[in-house]
């Protein structure tokens, strides 16, 4: 009985953690109750691999906690390249490759990209081949999907220019604004980010070292732009987080 009912709570979590994204919310509750059937919920401790765009195809959507994208190319070192959240989709666009035509590279030529838990995370682990079929058998469905995944292209897009364009100081300041509108809560005037990151994990995202970050992130405490505490930052003054970000050096 215990294991029954810790199925059908998983179950309703999964349900509800899709519907609320703009991509899974419109699907009838056939289509929908048949996904959920070969999807699980899946709890990973932090730095634990969620995924690998290799072998057997799955998709993920975030629940709760965060997972760091990383990018390994075919001849280079393995850099983490981006950070996504709660709502997020993972690993259908390499799916979506193959079905459009383009000619798939040789594996020993392919960029590959795994996902690892920034912190303890819960995702929806689905078929990504279901989730196609489905899309397949009812095209409608494609647009408020395609929509979803352009949303978030657009958020990894803006954090990627924020982190490599600029001095490192610059770099920092334009991370922190960005996953402060992603990922913040405002109370009053302050945004907390809800996102218990590490200055390992930033050193890492921005390619440097955790003493250069700690030296950047005490400057930009010092300059009234943010608070820290144990491995949570709030944006005291978003005007001035702004002004370090965008500033002539």
């Amino acid at each position: 009985m215990a294991d029954f009912e810790l199925a059908q709570k998983d179950v309703a979590l999964m349900e509800h953690a899709l519907r609320l994204t703009s991509g899974f919310g419109p699907w009838p509750a056939g289509s929908m109750q048949r996904l959920l059937a070969k999807s699980r919920v899946r709890r990973f401790a932090r730095h634990e691999l969620v995924g690998v765009e290799a072998g057997e195809p799955w998709t993920f959507t975030i629940i709760s906690g965060h997972v760091i994208v990383s990018r390994t190319p075919p001849r280079g070192p393995r850099a983490p390249v981006t950070l996504l959240g709660p709502g997020s989709l993972i690993g259908l666009v390499r799916l979506l490759e193959n079905t459009q035509g383009m000619e798939s590279p040789e594996p020993d030529q392919r960029v590959l990209y795994d996902f690892s838990a920034c912190l303890d995370t819960t995702v929806v682990q689905m078929p990504t081949a279901l989730i196609l079929q489905f899309l397949d058998e009812q095209p409608a469905l494609w647009r408020d999907m395609t929509v979803m995944l352009m949303k978030q292209h657009r958020q990894v897009l803006d954090t990627l220019l924020g982190a490599w364009m600029g001095s490192f100081s610059q770099r920092l300041a334009s991370t922190l604004e960005r996953l402060a509108m992603l990922y913040g809560s405002k109370e009053g005037s302050v945004i907390k980010i809800g996102l218990r990151i590490t200055q390992e994990d930033l050193a890492a995202l921005l390619q440097v070292t955790r003493q250069s970050v700690n030296k950047a992130l005490r400057k930009l405490a010092e300059s009234g732009a943010i608070g820290l505490n144990y491995n949570s930052i709030s944006v005291l003054d978003l005007k001035v987080l702004r002004s370090h970000s965008s500033a002539v050096l």
